[in-house]
């Protein structure tokens, strides 16, 4: 067992970050400098965390709020205009008449709401299903952010889509730009304050990042490009 010289929580094997402080120095028993500050195992306060194997290459703290926001950002608008595009082929191919009467449902006036709604509904979809599958979506790709499970698995597609659509309810706000402003607002404090957002928490899910260094800079800046340019690319589209 290892303990962080710094703090004396204790560490699972191969972790390369203490969790608690983020101290990167450890030692062993006889060398706790707490050793009245057991680790979560040992409290049996949180003992999944004893299992949980670290990938190789990525850390769980620092969290990274802002690439995370980033890398959801950049997938929900990749995946919720490929979705429409999906949407859009099935239905001219079998329905023409009830494709019109559908597409033109974004054409009234509250249609920009709604089309942000199910943009952003049909995004998590597609993204849950990617991440449950590779831990990784486009936009996690790019911003250098993984999901796993407590041991450091893949979360299968059912829990990968089950999680997305709960970070659509709680975290989006259900894609209202208000009330999507405020959940934002109050996840991304509670994700500062614990390191865990309640989604993650719950499943015992865990979100791991890059670290940061010279080529995590460049693809965060190849994907805001990306952003903007899928961005514009919407808006072109909605003009259509």
């Amino acid at each position: 067992m290892k303990y962080c010289s710094k703090c004396g929580q204790a560490a699972q094997t191969g972790m390369v970050m203490c969790a608690s402080c983020g101290n990167r120095s450890f030692s062993d028993h006889s060398q706790n400098p707490n050793p009245g500050v057991n680790a979560r195992s040992e409290q049996s306060s949180e003992p999944y965390l004893e299992q949980t194997i670290v990938p190789s290459g990525w850390l769980e703290l620092p969290v990274t709020p802002w690439r995370r926001y980033a890398a959801r950002l950049l997938d929900l608008t990749v995946f919720g205009l490929l979705g429409f595009f999906i949407i859009g082929f099935i239905l001219y191919s079998i329905a023409p008449y009830t494709a019109d009467q559908f597409f033109a449902i974004f054409d009234a006036p509250a249609g920009i709401f709604l089309d942000t709604i199910m943009t952003t509904f049909i995004g998590s979809l597609l993204t849950g299903a990617i991440i449950g599958v590779s831990g990784l979506s486009l936009g996690k790709f790019i911003f250098g952010v993984i999901v796993t499970d407590s041991n450091g698995m893949r979360i299968g597609i059912s829990n990968g889509i089950q999680r997305d659509l709960s970070v659509f309810l709680r975290g989006l706000g259900l894609g209202i730009p208000i009330i999507g402003l405020i959940t934002m607002i109050v996840a991304f404090n509670r994700l500062k304050k614990t390191n865990y957002a309640s989604w993650d928490e719950e499943k015992n899910y865990r979100v791991w990042s890059r670290p940061t260094g010279f080529s995590q800079y460049i693809l965060n800046t190849i994907g805001i490009l990306l952003l903007i340019l899928a961005t514009a690319l919407v808006q072109m589209l909605a003009r259509l």
